[in-house]
């Protein structure tokens, strides 16, 4: 299934291909905040640090290995294991799918934010990792 992905993301213009990949995790993230249990999951009432761990926590229910971190005045999410696998290795455009979990995740139980990805395996890093 994730080859079809795949292969159906590289038949698009690599922009259109992103934001459609983002776009895609953003809702799949929001459904994931969605089913976390807890009276505190309600946007702007938690702070940046406590969502973050809470994605990271999700993510790794969901393959990830994920953990957060902090790396000079940067908070992030490291994921020490890629369910997407060799797909994403060969179609890096699935990362975005990624990134736009943390994104709807984030908004769901923080508020609005610009994760960005700082490392991935398909450009060589030995983790992934998605800073806020």
């Amino acid at each position: 299934m994730l080859t079809l992905l795949g292969k159906t993301l590289a038949a698009l213009p690599p922009d259109q291909a992103a934001r459609m990949a983002e776009e895609v995790g953003q809702q799949y993230g929001k459904a994931m905040a969605a089913g976390l249990q807890g009276d505190d999951l309600t946007a702007g009432h938690r702070s940046l640090r406590s969502a973050l761990q809470a994605v990271a926590d999700a993510l790794t229910a969901h393959g990830f290995a994920a953990h957060t971190d902090q790396r000079s005045n940067q908070l992030r999410i490291v994921n020490n294991h890629c369910p997407f696998g060799e797909v994403a290795i060969e179609h890096p455009v699935i990362c975005a799918v990624d990134r736009g979990m943390v994104k709807g995740m984030l908004g769901a139980i923080y508020g609005d934010t610009s994760p960005s990805l700082s490392a991935s395996l398909p450009k060589g890093d030995t983790f992934c990792a998605t800073e806020v």
